[in-house]
């Protein structure tokens, strides 16, 4: 089974292939599909000697698909059709839902898949300055429409050459449909005078995939639009100029990439509905187009989170990750957003909407009974912009009373408290519902007991947390000032209002975020290779903390993160605006080695092993001057790449240095971003240039070492989070702690230890966070869970347990393992 795990299949048909011990059985092979025989026609003999072909007419539900071969031996294999409008793998699918394609034939939001065509015009410097609107300024698009029937002159068309070689006009062809009631898009070179199908593609496509993704977090009860910009899906139409983008080069490149609304967190946020849709379009993609050799997923902020997460509660979707701007999780980062959320509340820095708000904020700020705005960073862990950015962006996300509910249908109720309890609760704690479990009735607010059911469980909690502990302990903010802070923060209840109790995890809820993958404990992740693009703190809500948490979480798992690279750059938010291209092509070096790699070792060894020079911790953009494909130069975009737009300026003509010689700038100038380049095999394999880089150094370290200091102040600060200063490890996994007795060793600088210990303990009868013990709750993440059908629901999830060997082996190389299950 090609296209998908056999008890996995969608919409009807699958790309199959019968292997025989002895190829000459197969002469003759016959297929019965539920017993009716199938048309010979159906199967191609390939060049291994094996037979392929479109299986189509699929039943829902169980098929036996059998082989009778040449000598009479009988193969047979179960098939599971869903429906193109699921669900496959996610249970009861969310409702009420809205269908805004006005093509669509049920209530599942089907259609026939839509075609349209673009090109890169020849003279893309001429097209950028005539098509400049002064009285609507902006970028104008990079592709323009293309009519088959009416084309352009041919002189008019870029041409661009493939990674493998082919020479063709840069025309793309767009596929937009639906499945699983929302809307994707596949773009890819295409000749529209040729056809193309699953056993014969058109010969520009490489077999490569990249998955772009949107930005934000957030949830919708309608069909939303599949992200097509890169850098968080949110750059305007043409912006890859200027921003760079790894979406136009990949395409160049002959990749084909793939958007689906669902894995767009900021319109769906329920990311068992996201893998399950990237599932289904690769499911399309290899029985439509054929089968892929590696898949790469690539996004900012939300984007980043999505791959992260599918990647390691759902490995084989991708093979390597490009995320920028990243957090390793929703739910992890919700509790560090919640903690925000609480101190801002008790601070006063709140957002300033008019007048009277500015009057309140003013002088709460002066207010004796408030914290000072100068101590506030020391229970944030972080400067004050960054907790009112998340307010801003993120937060409102989790309120279930959102009065503009995302894609909801006009005269739908959504909850109110007061007056409208039994409306829908449009945020993200009941999105997702169906993997956290609910609410027990031991806990039910008086809402929910009038309801008799329990609203969507809730995986955060602060109790036992001393917020502002670490500072306590390096004297930046007095005895006082602790109590009363833990003394009067409070908690959130189930329909996120404040309360004076402190938030209490619903167990239920708790265990599953970790079993399910919704908290990242990344023990999945050590065969997809990782580049993390990453701008300076403070990001803005987006901090380079997150990337060294990733980090963490690997090395604790895997024991090294070989796998996981951190590039640094000088723009905010994303590093550089050359990275998302630059880490295009060294991810496609890494994986392109990997697949050529035919030993008989693990798929994480291959990683490993593969690892190139070029896809090393950086903490500076200079070395991508040294890229192997040719120079390219910081903050153009893609001015300067693949073909300059500004004549003259043709880098490529520059003979490529050797990948050494980014090494050697990398240790002369400071810029190896905590990395020991002592350890890197060049240097190990190099005895001479180890001694030159050192004797380098050492004259240029009267330069270099201040700068080195500067880069581990800035752009290492690592900014950490109210748990964090409350005393959790840089993971910050811990999304509810064992608890321990107050001890007075906590509070050295205490003039009575004993006395303030016993303050603390009036505030804590239960005891404080033991962040030396592993959270309550916590668990592997489980891989591939399913959460039942349409009509019954597995809360949490449980495990395929349908044999599906041999399946899904078009979804990638031999050399990544996809299809051993």
């Amino acid at each position: 089974m090609l296209s998908n795990r056999a008890d996995l299949i969608s919409d009807g048909d699958a790309l199959v292939e019968i292997v025989a011990d002895d190829p000459q059985q197969l002469s003759g092979a016959r297929l019965l599909l539920n017993g009716q025989p199938l048309p010979e026609t159906m199967l191609t003999l390939t060049e291994s000697g094996s037979l392929k072909g479109l299986l189509d007419g699929l039943a829902l539900g169980r098929n036996t698909l059998r082989a009778i071969l040449g000598n009479g031996t009988v193969l047979e294999r179960e098939i599971i059709n869903h429906p193109n409008g699921g669900p496959v793998i996610s249970g009861p699918q969310i409702q009420p839902w809205q269908c805004t394609n006005a093509a669509a034939v049920d209530a599942q939001c089907n259609q026939p898949a839509e075609y349209s065509f673009k090109y890169v015009p020849a003279n893309k410097l001429e097209t950028l300055v005539t098509s400049f609107d002064p009285e609507s300024p902006g970028l104008p698009d990079s592709f323009l429409p293309y009519d088959p029937a009416n084309p352009p002159a041919d002189e008019d068309i870029a041409r661009v050459t493939t990674d493998h070689g082919v020479e063709v006009p840069y025309i793309i062809r767009l596929e937009e449909g639906v499945q699983n009631r929302d809307r994707y898009l596949i773009m890819t070179l295409y000749q529209p005078n040729q056809t193309w199908d699953a056993l014969r593609p058109q010969p520009q496509w490489n077999g490569k995939l990249l998955i772009h993704h949107g930005g934000n977090v957030g949830v919708s009860y309608g069909m939303g639009a599949p992200p097509q910009g890169d850098i968080a899906g949110t750059a305007p139409a043409g912006a890859e100029l200027l921003l760079g983008d790894s979406i136009t080069t990949a395409l160049g490149r002959g990749f084909m990439t793939l958007s689906t609304a669902q894995a767009n967190l900021g319109h769906n946020a329920n990311l068992v509905t996201a893998a399950e849709s990237l599932m289904m379009a690769k499911e399309r993609i290899v029985e439509q187009y054929g089968e892929i050799r590696y898949t790469m997923g690539t996004g900012c902020s939300g984007g980043s989170i999505t791959q992260q997460h599918v990647a390691n509660a759902y490995p084989g979707i991708y093979q390597g990750l490009i995320v920028q701007c990243s957090y390793p999780d929703v739910w992890t980062t919700a509790t560090q957003f919640a903690d925000y959320n609480l101190l801002s509340h008790y601070f006063g820095n709140q957002i300033v909407t008019d007048a009277e708000g500015f009057q309140e904020i003013f002088s709460s700020l002066l207010s004796s009974g408030v914290i000072p705005v100068v101590q506030w960073t020391a229970f944030y862990g972080h400067l004050p912009l960054n907790p009112v950015v998340s307010d801003l962006a993120f937060f409102p996300s989790a309120y279930p009373q959102q009065e503009s509910c995302p894609g909801l249908a006009e005269g739908i109720t959504v909850y109110e408290a007061e007056t409208a309890p039994d409306g829908l609760r449009c945020g993200l704690l009941d999105y997702m519902k169906t993997q956290f479990g609910p609410r027990p009735p031991e806990v039910w607010s008086a809402n929910e007991q009038l309801l008799g059911r329990g609203f969507g469980g809730i995986p955060l909690d602060n109790e036992g947390v001393q917020y502002g502990l670490g500072a306590l302990q390096s004297g930046l903010i007095t005895g006082e000032q602790f109590l009363k802070v833990n003394r009067e923060i409070g908690g959130l209840s189930v329909d996120i209002d404040y309360q004076s109790a402190r938030t209490v995890a619903d167990p239920l809820a708790l265990q599953n975020a970790y079993r399910t993958g919704a908290v990242n404990t990344a023990e999945h992740l050590a065969g997809v290779p990782i580049i993390d693009l990453r701008g300076p703190d403070p990001g803005i809500a987006h901090d380079a903390y997150h990337s060294w948490q990733m980090r963490a979480r690997l090395e604790a798992t895997q024991g090294h993160a070989d796998n996981h690279v951190i590039w640094y750059g000088p723009a905010p938010i994303f590093g550089d605006s050359i990275y998302t291209t630059e880490a295009l092509l060294a991810m496609d070096l890494w994986l392109s080695q990997m697949e050529a790699d035919e030993r008989q070792v693990s798929v994480e060894a291959k990683v490993v092993d593969n690892k190139p020079l070029y896809a090393r911790d950086r903490c500076l953009s200079v070395a991508s001057i040294f890229n192997p494909e040719g120079p390219i130069i910081p903050l153009t975009g893609n001015l300067l790449y693949p073909d300059p737009i500004l004549p003259g300026l043709d880098l490529s003509l520059l003979p490529a240095p050797p990948a050494e010689a980014g090494v050697v700038v990398d240790a002369v100038t400071g810029q190896a971003c905590g990395l020991d380049v002592t350890e890197l095999p060049v240097v190990s394999e190099l005895p001479l240039l180890g001694d030159l880089l050192g004797t380098i150094g050492d004259l240029l370290a009267p330069i270099t070492d201040p700068l080195v200091e500067l880069q581990q102040l800035v752009i290492q600060t690592r900014f950490g989070t109210p748990r964090t200063v409350a005393g959790d490890d840089i993971r910050t996994l811990t999304n509810k702690c064992q608890l321990k007795p107050v001890d007075p060793a906590d509070y050295p600088l205490a003039l009575d230890p004993e006395g303030f210990a016993a303050q603390v303990e009036e505030i804590f009868p239960n005891g404080v966070c033991d962040y030396s013990q592993s959270g309550q709750g916590v668990v592997p993440t489980q891989v591939w869970l399913q959460y039942g059908d349409a009509q019954t629901v597995i809360y949490g999830g449980e495990a395929i347990t349908t044999n599906a060997n041999h399946s899904r082996q078009g979804w990638a190389s031999p050399s990544f393992e996809v299809g051993l299950e």
